[in-house]
């Protein structure tokens, strides 16, 4: 069903440092962080009218498998093994990242390094036990749990912030800025199409793991509709992960680590029980298991 592939892809997306990164990067470089999510859904719609169609008509179940029809099985190896370095070093070096800040947050004594090894050995334990079999069902599950802990997370922040008007004075204009001047050094608008477009375009259209997701629709209009949920999910973002990354410059002005506003927020305002929730979630999304080839 569309729905399951909408959730999906959301999920597949999330990871760790969805709830850590963007709190964080809305904290230090305001809401302009939001570029990378409301992009996301202008590359979907290109991509459901202009690709997606292309990749269905070609029964295939995987990108490294369309390469090799199109072309050979190197090109199939060489893409499935790009595929597996960046998934290894890159989305899940993050992933474990954001999962250590956490648990550094719930156990100051813990080294990082423990932490991280320790997220690395459990997300391995349930990709070997789990499997593929899993993986729509706990997309799925994951992001309707992440989506409901950051609505509870973005109410508990604008309930303890003074007013609204204190939050604008705490970020500053610049911070409270969508589209940034040509001359800044974190994104500037043309940044937008020369980098975040190009990088975007990659991500949705020829990442394996995220195009999978479409590739098991059952239809091209189950696809089509379930990459524009997914489109819909990511415009909430803002709301779900930004603002309260914003509003806590009002709460917490001095913070050293910026990536420590997300679980800051949560083990400050949430009462135990949602705590886990969160933390549930958080460890769901380092866990997804993934697939290369």
């Amino acid at each position: 069903m569309w729905p399951f592939v909408g959730l999906s892809l959301v999920a597949t997306n999330m990871s760790g440092a969805t709830f850590v990164g963007l709190a964080g990067g809305a904290y230090e470089q305001g809401i302009s962080i939001f570029a990378y999510e409301w992009m996301s859904a202008v590359i979907l719609v290109i991509f459901i009218f202009f690709i997606l169609p292309f990749y269905l008509r070609s029964k295939v179940f995987t990108l490294p498998e369309y390469l090799e029809k199109r072309y050979d099985r190197r090109s199939r190896m060489a893409f499935a093994g790009f595929n597996l370095f960046a998934n290894m070093f890159i989305d899940m070096a993050a992933a474990l990242f954001a999962g250590a800040v956490i648990v550094k947050v719930l156990y100051p004594e813990v080294p990082m390094i423990v932490s991280v090894a320790a997220l690395g050995i459990l997300a391995a334990i349930y990709t070997v036990i789990g499997g593929l079999g899993a993986v729509m069902i706990s997309d799925s599950i994951q992001a309707t749990i992440t989506i409901l802990g950051g609505v509870i997370v973005m109410i508990a922040t604008f309930n303890a912030v003074e007013s609204w008007d204190a939050v604008t004075e705490a970020a500053g204009d610049e911070r409270m800025s969508l589209i940034l001047p040509p001359d800044h050094s974190e994104l500037p608008w043309p940044g937008l199409i020369t980098g975040v477009l190009v990088i975007g375009m990659y991500y949705w259209t020829t990442n394996q793991l995220v195009v999978q997701r479409t590739l098991g629709a059952k239809s091209l209009d189950h696809g089509r509709w379930g990459s524009l949920l997914a489109g819909l999910i990511k415009l909430t973002f803002l709301f779900l992960f930004i603002f309260p990354g914003v509003m806590a410059l009002a709460l917490y002005p001095n913070l050293e680590e910026p990536d420590t506003v997300f679980p800051t927020l949560v083990f400050d305002l949430l009462p135990v029980g949602l705590r886990g929730l969160i933390l549930a979630a958080v460890i769901a999304a380092i866990t997804r298991p993934s697939t290369p080839s």
